[in-house]
Order: C-alpha cells, then structure tokens, then sequence
C-alpha cells in the first residue's frame, strides 16, 4: 500500500455513508481537505483513486447535504476557496456552482 493510500481509502469509505452520523460526515469533509493539503504528494494511482471517490461525493451531494445539515450550516463555508469545492457541497446540489475534473496533476476543480 502506498504512503497516503489509507486516508483516501478512508475517506472514501465515507463520501457515500449515510449511516454514519453527521458529525462523521462532517469529518469526512476535514479529512478531504487534510488529503488537499498533501495533493503534491500524491503519486499517479493516489490521485486516480482520489478522483474517483470525489466523483461519488459530487453523485451524493445532495444526500450529504442534507445528512450534514442536521448539524452545520454551509453559509459557513463562503469564505473556503472554491478549490476546496467539499465545502460547497450545497452549491454543487443545488447547481449553482460549477464542478468538473481536470487532467492538470493535482487539480480537481
């Protein structure tokens, strides 16, 4: 396994959980920013795998949100960078803010 393969294996495990609780979920939202942070890192297949469960996240979105509703409030994330999009899984749901995936290395958004 590779160095950072576990935190987005776990991390994955997470973008479509809706069992967990919120507060799990929300987690799930600082440990998708901690895995930003460390992007550089990442080797080839680190990121691939990356993108794939941030392609399901943005499948649930709209489930997330409302699972994640139940304890924050997403106006508290209009002062996040829309590189860190996770944050603005409310705008992604309700289709006014644009997503897509890049082929720049390290770019999701």
């Amino acid at each position: 396994m590779s160095q950072y393969e576990q935190n987005i294996i776990n991390y994955g495990n997470d973008v479509s959980d809706l069992a967990s609780s919120p507060f799990e979920s929300l987690r799930m939202l600082h440990d998708r920013t901690a895995l930003y942070k460390i992007q550089h890192r990442l080797n080839y297949q680190e990121k691939v795998l990356l993108a794939q469960y941030d392609l399901k996240l943005i499948e649930n979105a709209e489930k997330m949100v409302k699972h994640i509703n139940n304890i924050y409030d997403f106006e508290l994330s209009d002062d996040i960078p829309s590189e860190q999009w996770w944050w603005h899984l409310d705008k992604i749901a309700n289709g006014t803010m644009d997503f897509g995936v890049s082929s720049k290395v390290g770019k999701v958004m």
